[in-house]
């Protein structure tokens, strides 16, 4: 026994730490799970259709079940997420929680357990993830997520991987990339490594999953979710415009270039174009450099790594559970052959990225607000500066220069036609409105349900006017022109347009928003 207990102290040590959490999890309320759970509920009922996506409808669902206290988001997930959660329905939601949370235990301690037998890690290293990743995992089973069954995943696509197991490492990619869209990233390692076979294989797998998923979803729902929830995820338009506890490079630049009148009235340089140059360049950047690492580099552990801090990067929206994925960087470290000061020092940004509460500068004044953000990005550096050649770095930060100078001449800025209706920061789901007696009543929703709040209009004649394309029209004149859904439109005492809409926002999240008629 003290034999076992010695040689795998380091398990016991994340086993016992996230068996606390999972038990701290029980009396937490169902939180992000809720959204996963009542996909897969209603697809079992035969109810899930595109109208899941949009936040009023899923939650009117929801409460119609007789549940409360529940704010759910289906979006950004795929319809395949639902089919996955489709067994845990005929549980009860909080037993599923619970079912769920211990099957990813035991899938993340595997996959701790196998990656460390796999690359012959010291188990006392081991001992420093609960210590290291305290919150993303605390956070991972309080809320229900996803990511130590992605981790698991991930894992098992990488060891066969090396092992040239290339139908078993697609599978479990496959798995990844329909559970969480972006580990397609990582298929760039077999793309710049010219490895066709696992290529075809993991699109092979994609196709299979998505094939069962479309027969069980519906095609259209997977269509919808092409067209109308991953081009919205992909600007990291989940829920609100401004989410500073993503703390993402996207949603950084966003706050740096991109004006709004409610929550963003002071943008550092209003330049839509700079913006979207900026997002361009540096994504380029990040798949250019992963290029010249991916061929240079006979590290392959070193190579995933990057691939895994790059869809980080690359992600729009980030949280503490995402942070989950570094481990394979801590292993990576863990298993160079840096002197200990070097190690010494990436723990510790390591330990600040994951731990530091958000309490401490997400209310302070931008970009101090992004003090995560800057340690992560600090990370990133210092990792690719110590293990890949500084002459690749030399050449993508070069060709990124001409890039970004290029790419400011593409993208023009154009101007904002309308705005938000209210002058302050109003509730992130409005659903409804009406406008009578001089007064305009809003419904909303929170976690209390269906509410509404009135304000006073000076006058209130209306007039109804038309949706055809989703694009709204006044005497046969196009008034808007972005991508937003819109619902019902008015045209209040002949100046102003009032309607609903989630422009940059999450799908189904309205707000609303008004054109000044001139």
């Amino acid at each position: 026994m003290r034999k076992i207990i010695h040689q795998h102290f380091g398990l016991i040590a994340v086993t016992l730490f996230c068996a606390f959490c999972l038990l701290k999890a029980i009396d937490f309320p169902i939180h992000d799970f809720s959204n996963y759970y009542f996909g897969g509920q209603f697809l079992v009922e035969r109810t899930f259709n595109s109208d899941t996506y949009f936040p009023y409808l899923f939650n009117k669902q929801i409460a119609d079940l007789g549940y409360s206290g529940i704010f759910a988001n289906y979006a950004p997930n795929t319809p395949f997420l639902a089919l996955f959660f489709a067994p845990f329905s005929i549980l009860s939601v909080a037993t599923a929680k619970l079912v769920f949370n211990i099957i990813s235990v035991l899938l993340f301690v595997l996959s701790i357990y196998r990656l460390s037998q796999f690359y012959k890690i010291k188990t006392v290293s081991i001992v420093f993830v609960p210590l290291l990743f305290f919150v993303p995992i605390k956070n991972e089973l309080l809320f229900g997520q996803v990511y130590f069954v992605l981790f698991f995943f991930l894992t098992e696509f990488w060891i066969a991987y090396q092992k040239e197991q290339f139908l078993k490492s697609a599978f479990f990619l496959g798995l990844a990339i329909l559970l969480k869209v972006f580990p397609v990233v990582l298929l760039m390692i077999f793309l710049f490594k010219k490895e066709f076979k696992p290529l075809v294989y993991t699109f092979a797998f994609c196709l299979l999953f998505f094939g069962i998923s479309a027969l069980l979803t519906g095609f259209d729902v997977w269509l919808f979710w092409l067209n109308s929830v991953l081009p919205k995820a992909s600007n990291g338009e989940i829920a609100s415009a401004y989410v500073d506890n993503y703390q993402s490079v996207f949603m950084f630049l966003k706050r740096l270039f991109i004006y709004d009148n409610v929550e963003n009235p002071h943008p550092f340089f209003h330049d839509d174009s700079l913006f979207l140059s900026i997002v361009f360049t540096f994504k380029i950047a990040i798949v250019l450099l992963g290029y010249f690492i991916t061929n240079n580099k006979s590290n392959a552990l070193i190579v995933f790594c990057y691939w895994v801090l790059a869809t980080i990067l690359l992600s729009p929206y980030g949280s503490t559970y995402t942070f989950i994925l570094l481990i394979f960087p801590f292993l990576a470290i863990v298993k160079s052959e840096i002197s200990a000061v070097k190690k010494g020092m990436y723990f510790f940004i390591l330990f600040a990225i994951n731990n530091l509460p958000l309490s401490i500068f997400i209310d302070k004044s931008f970009p101090i607000s992004y003090l995560r953000l800057f340690l992560l990005i600090a990370f990133a550096i210092v990792f690719i500066i110590l293990f890949f050649q500084k002459a690749s770095i030399i050449k993508t930060c070069g060709f990124s220069l001409i890039l970004l100078i290029s790419c400011s001449f593409l993208w023009e800025t154009k101007p904002q036609k309308s705005n938000s209706f209210f002058s302050a920061k109003t509730p992130v789901l409005i659903y409804d409105y009406q406008i009578k007696n001089k007064e305009l009543t809003y419904h909303f929703w929170s976690e209390k349900g269906e509410n509404q709040k009135s304000v006073q209009l000076s006058q209130s004649d209306c007039v109804l006017l038309q949706i055809k394309n989703n694009q709204i029209f006044y005497n046969k004149k196009q008034l808007t022109f972005d991508n937003s859904n819109k619902l019902k439109p008015i045209l209040i005492n002949g100046k102003t347009v009032v309607y609903l809409s989630d422009y940059g926002k999450g799908i189904g999240f309205y707000s609303l928003r008004k054109i000044t008629m001139h």
